[in-house]
């Protein structure tokens, strides 16, 4: 086997496209409490190169609990390829533990206890948590909006000004209520997989109507809190016009989950497929609306 097909694998395992947003979430979180203060004794990379390091280890060892799945559903994945074995998988993870356990000491205990919890709840997740339906989307919504919070914790840390992590507590919250939303649809669409495996997703245990009603449910709470920013926090007018365009995103698909009553169970699965990939759109489009925002506020425009 070649070498250079070997690290194609290992990158693979880290899921590189994945990591860019966590990237821009963690600088979202550093940017909204150097707006607060222009003050960086903590360069931005610091807590990025951290977050993306916990991501990509919790990818791998989320393929390595999934080995047995992937060789049925996904044979072409590093592990059941047979390209990297599951003992290589879970020393990889472990490795790029790290680096991601000793950039967090450049802030302070605070952020490295944060990193080290959420690092044990990824792979709590990727062990258990996730076969437990709602709780498990709870749970990812949670790491992705973490990283926001980290990126402003490790830079209010640095300052000695911890309070000022409350600075990226909105951001946050619009982060966790979108990726919720998107969770709980992403189980309508994996209704009939997630039978098979007898994972009691909302769907599966509520039914696929009453799932939509709580998708939109949750999703509408992102439209409710979209002009907080921009009334309270200072945010401007380029937040308003991508926040605005994010809500016109989520009121679309608001509107297809609440039809679902009216739609059977293979309808309903292509519908939040479909749904599922707007709200990604939705996730990007919030994310700009934020950082755009803040890069402007932080360079003095």
């Amino acid at each position: 086997m070649s070498i250079s097909r070997k690290l194609r694998a290992y990158l693979m395992l880290t899921r590189p496209h994945n990591l860019v947003a966590s990237l821009i979430t963690t600088l979202i979180g550093w940017l909204t409490v150097y707006t607060a203060v222009h003050d960086a004794p903590l360069n931005p990379l610091y807590p990025m190169v951290t977050v993306a390091l916990v991501a990509a280890s919790g990818y791998v060892i989320n393929d390595y609990y999934d080995a047995a799945v992937d060789a049925i559903n996904k044979p072409y994945r590093p592990i059941p390829s047979g390209v990297v074995s599951r003992r290589e998988a879970l020393v990889f993870s472990l490795v790029l533990l790290i680096p991601a356990f000793i950039l967090p000491c450049f802030s302070g205990p605070l952020s490295l206890a944060f990193v080290v919890l959420n690092t044990a709840l990824l792979y709590a997740y990727s062990y258990r948590i996730k076969e437990l339906g709602f709780l498990g989307n709870i749970v990812v919504a949670f790491e992705g909006a973490a990283s926001i919070i980290y990126g402003g914790l490790s830079l209010a840390e640095a300052c000695g000004r911890v309070a000022l992590v409350k600075a990226a507590l909105i951001p946050s919250l619009y982060a966790f209520l979108l990726l919720l939303g998107r969770e709980v649809v992403k189980t309508i669409e994996d209704y009939r997989a997630d039978a098979v495996r007898d994972v009691k997703s909302l769907p599966r245990v509520l039914g696929i109507e009453k799932a939509g009603i709580v998708a939109a449910t949750i999703l509408a709470s992102v439209i409710a809190i979209s002009p907080i920013p921009y009334l309270l926090l200072g945010y401007g007018p380029p937040y308003l016009a991508l926040a605005l365009a994010t809500d016109i995103i989520i009121a679309y698909s608001i509107a297809r989950l609440v039809r679902m009553s009216k739609m059977g169970v293979e309808e309903a699965e292509r519908t939040a497929a479909k749904l599922r990939s707007w709200l990604k759109v939705a996730i990007f489009v919030g994310s700009l609306a934020f950082l755009i925002d803040l890069v402007l506020r932080a360079i003095g425009v």
